[in-house]
């Protein structure tokens, strides 16, 4: 990792000094970005180019403290629409290096055209034409750069990605203990780092921390002991300190079904159905637990009984999709319609929109929306796990994290990124050169044993 720091010390400098110009000599920002990534794009260092997007998506994500008097980081806010449009563009220009194409994007095809298709039900065509451009574009081209730098860089791009994404949660772990009124939530314990809010921070570790088991499990880099221990430190500083019961419980979900599946398939069906089945138990047990510790304000267990609020925009969500219950209203429709409502759901109980991406899916594309990504999904995830069974872990967690955030119905954030490039690893099939799968017949066992299950719960 130290390798990879020295490997690209000069465009880390670049990143700094586009950061204290954005900062500090704000107007300037908005030409010199837009030149930088021209630049990279016409040099072809499009390893930078995918890096300064992940870079600018995260500053995007940042909420100034409290007390400040202005908005220090607005200019990532503003500028992060050029992301998608420079990787399409240089993607175009260059059609032949990026060439092939991966195919699993065709899944999401039906899906790109029935949200289009709401746009004629939106509330703000302009708002979700944009969303829908940027949505589409992200997950064509993010597929397509992971691939080509997998391609050309190998080794070298997956420890460079790595140690990047890992650099960030280090600075935000800094910041908490040096600045706690940049790195730790107003008044509160929260650690955020360097994003607008705990639970950010925490689903971003969780989203690295899935990134590095699966770099490790395909062999696309290799990382070293002393390396291991210093991204777990990081990584469960992150999620401990931010108190995100939604990405621990994520990051828990993931690495027991992974842990499982190294032992047997039908041990690890029967635990998760039997989370399913048994999880008010589960939950009680879990209360109860964190109550025997001590640990009741760490955990937050007055909002974690009352579900946080998020029941109260559930309800409230699912009254307002009746009306476009089919098709949806386009990318954005559930921020406008929830957004008016928001005064009246904070006196409810509740903060923010609809936590919970099936429901966002559903406003925004209504139920043949819902029903065609998550076709592409599952289909991408089980001819995926004939490869390697990690696929389902992956599929266990984030099924699970959705449900209580919005994030995947959203394009211009930090975590989209990450997970399209989980998700191109595991469409494509991306391995190291020590790679050794797993034989045929075990998969092809398993497999079996997933349409057994299926046939017995019809």
């Amino acid at each position: 990792m130290i390798a990879a720091y020295k490997e690209h010390i000069q465009f880390i400098m670049i990143l700094v000094f586009m950061y204290i110009m954005g900062v500090w000599v704000d107007p300037t920002i908005y030409i010199i970005f837009p030149v930088v990534l021209v630049l990279l794009g016409i040099k072809q260092r499009f390893f930078e180019l995918f890096i300064t997007a992940i870079w600018m998506l995260i500053l995007s994500d940042y909420i100034p403290v409290a007390n400040a008097t202005y908005q220090d980081l607005q200019f990532a806010k503003d500028l992060k629409p050029l992301i998608p449009l420079t990787l399409a563009a240089f993607a175009v220009l260059n059609r032949e290096l990026f060439s092939p194409i991966p195919k699993f994007i065709i899944y999401f095809v039906p899906f790109f055209l029935v949200v289009s298709l709401g746009l004629s039900q939106s509330i703000n065509i302009t708002v979700g034409l944009q969303k829908t451009i940027s949505y589409v574009l992200m997950y064509i081209m993010i597929p397509i750069y992971v691939n080509y730098l997998h391609k050309e860089q190998k080794e070298l791009f997956w420890i460079s990605l790595l140690t990047f994404c890992i650099g960030m949660l280090t600075i935000g772990v800094v910041l908490g203990f040096a600045i706690p009124e940049i790195g730790v939530l107003g008044n509160s314990t929260r650690f955020k780092g360097v994003f607008g809010n705990p639970n950010a921070a925490g689903f971003f570790a969780t989203l690295i921390f899935i990134l590095w088991v699966v770099i490790e499990e395909f062999q696309l880099a290799k990382i070293t002991k002393k390396e291991r221990w210093y991204i777990l430190t990081i990584i469960f500083t992150t999620i401990i300190w931010c108190g995100s019961r939604n990405a621990l419980l994520t990051t828990s979900i993931f690495f027991l079904t992974y842990s499982l599946l190294k032992i047997n398939w039908g041990i690890t069906l029967i635990v998760l159905l039997s989370f399913l089945v048994f999880s008010d138990q589960i939950f009680n047990l879990f209360v109860e637990g964190i109550a025997f510790f001590g640990l009741e304000e760490f955990f937050r267990v007055s909002s974690l009984e009352e579900g946080s609020g998020r029941y109260v925009a559930w309800i409230f969500a699912w009254d307002q999709i009746q009306d476009t219950f089919f098709i949806g209203g386009g990318f954005g429709h559930d921020e406008h319609t929830m957004r008016p409502n928001y005064y009246w759901l904070q006196m409810e109980g509740h903060d923010g929109g609809v936590h919970n991406s099936y429901l966002s899916m559903w406003f925004d594309s209504g139920i043949v929306g819902v029903f065609s990504y998550f076709t592409a999904f599952l289909t991408l995830i089980f001819k995926s796990i004939k490869h390697n069974n990690i696929s389902f872990a992956f599929a266990v967690a984030l099924l699970f994290n959705i449900t209580y955030e919005s994030w995947l119905v959203a394009s211009l954030n930090p975590f989209t990124i990450i997970f399209l490039t989980i998700l191109t690893i595991l469409g494509q099939k991306l391995v190291g050169k020590n790679y050794v799968p797993v034989e045929k017949d075990e998969h092809e066992d398993h497999i079996l044993e997933i349409s057994q299950l299926k046939s017995q719960t019809h």
